[in-house]
C-alpha cells in the first residue's frame, strides 16, 4: 500500500529526465493502444466470416461506438492533463479530491450516453445509409452492446487517472487481459452459441467486465497507486469539474468530429460506390487505426509529460520531450507506412478469405497502399495535437482535429472523387491529402506555441 506522501515510480519518471519519461511512459502505452486496437481487428476477423452484410453493418456501428469511446477518452485525456498537473504542483491532497470528481463524471456520462443511443440508435443508423439486413445486424449488435456503455467508459476513463501518476503498465495489463479473453471469447458466442453479430457483442463486454474488477481491485483492494479516489478525499469543488470537462469535453468532441467524417465518408462512398465498399473503409480503418495507435501512445504519454511539468513551471522539459516525441513518432510512422505498403496484399486476407467477402480483397489492397502513404506526416500532427492537451487547450487540439478530419479529409475526398471524377481512388487520395496538410498545421501551431513558451518565460 502507498502512503499519500510517497512517490511512485510513476511520478519518479514524470518528474525525472524529459526524454527518459517520453520513451518510458510512451512504450507501455503503445503496447497497450495496440493490443487495444486488436479488439476491433478481432471483432472484425470474426464477424467477416459471417458475410459482407454484417461486415458492412459493423462498418455503420464503429461511428457510433466512437462515440462512447469518445466520452471515456475524453473524459480520460482531461482527467490525465489535470490530475498530472496538481501532481507537478505538488498538491497530492487536490490531486485525489480530482480523482474521486472524475469517478462521479465517470457515472453520470455513462447513464446519459446509454439512454441516448438506446432511444436514438435505429433513426442514427437509417440516418447514415444503413438499410435492409445490414439495419437489422446493425441493430441486432447495438440492443446488446449500447446497454453496457459504462463498462468501455469506465476504463478509458480510468486509464486516464493512471496515466496521470505515470502508471501505464498497468494499463498496458488491462488492455491485453481484456483483449485475450475477447480472442478466447469471439469464436464461441458467434459461432458455437450460434449468437451471430449479437455474441461478438456480449464477447467484448464480458471482456470488459473483467478489465473493469481488475481495475477496481488495483485501486480499492490492493491500494498501491499514487491516487485514492476514496470517498473520504471528497470534498465537492465546482472548479474540479470545470478543469477537468473544459480538456473532456472538446477531447471527446474530437471523437465526435472522428464519427461525424466517418459518416460523411460511409454517404461519399455510396454516392460513388455501394455498400460493400463501407465495409472496405471502415474495416481499412481498423487496421490504420492498429498502425495508428502508437503515435497515439506517443501523444498520450506527452500529455501527462507537460501536464506535469507545466504544474511544476519546467518549460524547458516540455520543448524537449514535444520535439523528442515527434523524433519517435516520425520513426514508427515510417515503419508503419513501408509494412502497409508492402504487405498490403497478404493483409487484406485477414478480412476477405470467406467466400462472402473475398470480393473486397483488392478494394482492401488498394485502401492500405493510399493510406500508408499518410503515415509519413501523421506523427507530427498527432503529437502536436495531443501536446495542446497538456497544456490544458483542449479547444485548440478540436480545432486541429477538426481542421483535418472535418475540412481537409472531407473537401480533398469530394474534390476528387467527384468534381474530378476519380470515384473510388479519389475518396482514398482526398483522404491523404487532408490529413498531410493538417498535421502540417498542427506541427506549425505546435511549434509557434512551445516557442512562444519558453520566450515570455
Amino acid at each position: 500500500m502507498v502512503e499519500e506522501s510517497e512517490n511512485t515510480i510513476g511520478v519518479n519518471i514524470l518528474d525525472g529526465d524529459a526524454k527518459v519519461a517520453v520513451r518510458k511512459l510512451s512504450f507501455p502505452l503503445m503496447v497497450s493502444l495496440v493490443i487495444g486496437s486488436l479488439y476491433y481487428i478481432v471483432d472484425a476477423m470474426w464477424i467477416s466470416g459471417l458475410g459482407v452484410d454484417a461486415l458492412t453493418a459493423i462498418g455503420f456501428i464503429i461511428p457510433l461506438q466512437f462515440i462512447i469511446l469518445g466520452i471515456g477518452a475524453g473524459l480520460g485525456s482531461g482527467i490525465t492533463a489535470v490530475i498530472s498537473k496538481y501532481i507537478g504542483m505538488k498538491n497530492h491532497k487536490l490531486a485525489n479530491n480530482a480523482s474521486f470528481h472524475s469517478l462521479l463524471l465517470i457515472i453520470i456520462f455513462s447513464v446519459i450516453i446509454t439512454l441516448l443511443l438506446l432511444v436514438f440508435m435505429e433513426p442514427l443508423y437509417i440516418l447514415i445509409g444503413a438499410s435492409g439486413m445490414n439495419l437489422q445486424l446493425a441493430l441486432e449488435f447495438s440492443r446488446v452492446f449500447f446497454v453496457g456503455s459504462i463498462l468501455l467508459i469506465f476504463p478509458q476513463a480510468m486509464y486516464g487517472i493512471l496515466r496521470a501518476e505515470g502508471d501505464v503498465k498497468r494499463t498496458m495489463y488491462a488492455m491485453f487481459l481484456s483483449t485475450i479473453i475477447n480472442i478466447i471469447l469471439d469464436p464461441i458466442f458467434i459461432y458455437q452459441l450460434n449468437m451471430g453479430i449479437a455474441g461478438a457483442a456480449y464477447a467484448t463486454l464480458i471482456s470488459l467486465l473483467i478489465v473493469c474488477l481488475v481495475i477496481i481491485y488495483w485501486i480499492y483492494i490492493k491500494k498501491d497507486t499514487y491516487l485514492k479516489p476514496y470517498r473520504t478525499y471528497f470534498k465537492y469543488d465546482a472548479g474540479i469539474i470545470r478543469d477537468i470537462l473544459k480538456i473532456g469535453i472538446p477531447a471527446s468532441i474530437e471523437f465526435f468530429v472522428l464519427s461525424f467524417v466517418g459518416i460523411i465518408m460511409n454517404l461519399l462512398l455510396l454516392m460513388v460506390s455501394n455498400s460493400d465498399y463501407v465495409a472496405v473503409y471502415e474495416t481499412g480503418w481498423r487496421l490504420i487505426s492498429f498502425a495508428f495507435e502508437p503515435l497515439i501512445g506517443i501523444g498520450s504519454a506527452l500529455v501527462s509529460i507537460v501536464g506535469f511539468n507545466y504544474g511544476a513551471k519546467r518549460f524547458n522539459r516540455i520543448n524537449e520531450a514535444y520535439n523528442y516525441a515527434m523524433f519517435l513518432g516520425t520513426i514508427i510512422g515510417i515503419i508503419s507506412a513501408v509494412i502497409l505498403y508492402v504487405f498490403a496484399n497478404q493483409i487484406a486476407y485477414l478480412f476477405a478469405y470467406s467466400s462472402t467477402s473475398s470480393m473486397l480483397h483488392e478494394p482492401f489492397v488498394v485502401f492500405l497502399k493510399y493510406f500508408s502513404i499518410a503515415f509519413l506526416t501523421f506523427p507530427i500532427g498527432v503529437v502536436s495535437t495531443y501536446l495542446f492537451q497538456g497544456f490544458g487547450k483542449a479547444n485548440v487540439s478540436l480545432l486541429l482535429t477538426f481542421t483535418r478530419e472535418a475540412v481537409c479529409a472531407i473537401i480533398f475526398s469530394y474534390l476528387f472523387a467527384v468534381v474530378f471524377n476519380m470515384g473510388l481512388n479519389g475518396v482514398w487520395l482526398g483522404n491523404v491529402v487532408g490529413y498531410t496538410i493538417g498535421a502540417f498545421i498542427a506541427f506549425i501551431i505546435g511549434k509557434i506555441y512551445v516557442s512562444r513558451l519558453l520566450k515570455n518565460n
